[in-house]
């Protein structure tokens, strides 16, 4: 992991910035970046990448 990932949710797929797993805290780390002022349809998507991410690789 650790660089753009492609995670298919239904017959589309989506690609996530960054993504690390965190050895000591067992968990998965998403990280979106955006080089712009940030805007509320940002935290919609990144709730969606991290259930999609939990569904998926859990």
């Amino acid at each position: 992991m650790g660089s753009q990932y492609d995670l298919k949710v239904g017959d589309e797929y989506f690609y996530i910035d960054l993504l690390f797993y965190h050895v000591k805290l067992r968990c998965y780390v998403v990280i979106d970046l955006k080089m712009k002022e940030f805007k509320p349809e940002f935290s919609g998507k990144m709730s969606f990448y991290v259930s999609a991410v939990l569904s998926t690789l859990r």
